[in-house]
């Protein structure tokens, strides 16, 4: 986890210092987790999700999936807008057989 906390500080730009101000840990606290002279705890990967909530925690924690959550959330809501639209379309065939009916009468 380690490993990718330290790509998470990459990606932000920002230093181990202003990363860990703005988790809200102190520098050297996460300074000797990341170096192993502490154990990582569960107050930093928290403070870490909880600054960074399009952050994976599956990620983060596992190492699998995308570093964002914003991927897979982004795919499976665009899923679920073509079904909408397929069932959407569904229904104005329908009605418009419907309505063919109707005038036929």
């Amino acid at each position: 986890m380690v490993n990718r906390i330290s790509k998470l500080i990459e990606s932000t730009g920002l230093n181990p210092t202003s990363f860990a101000a703005k988790i809200g840990v102190q520098q050297m606290t996460l300074w000797g987790q990341l170096n192993g002279k502490r154990k990582l705890s569960l107050d930093s990967v928290l403070a870490i999700l909880n600054s960074y909530p399009e952050l994976s925690a599956e990620w983060l924690m596992r190492g699998t999936g995308d570093m964002t959550k914003g991927n897979d959330a982004q795919e499976k809501r665009l899923d679920n807008l073509v079904d909408v639209i397929s069932m959407q379309q569904e229904t104005i065939r329908n009605l418009q057989d419907k309505i063919k009916q109707l005038q036929n009468q």
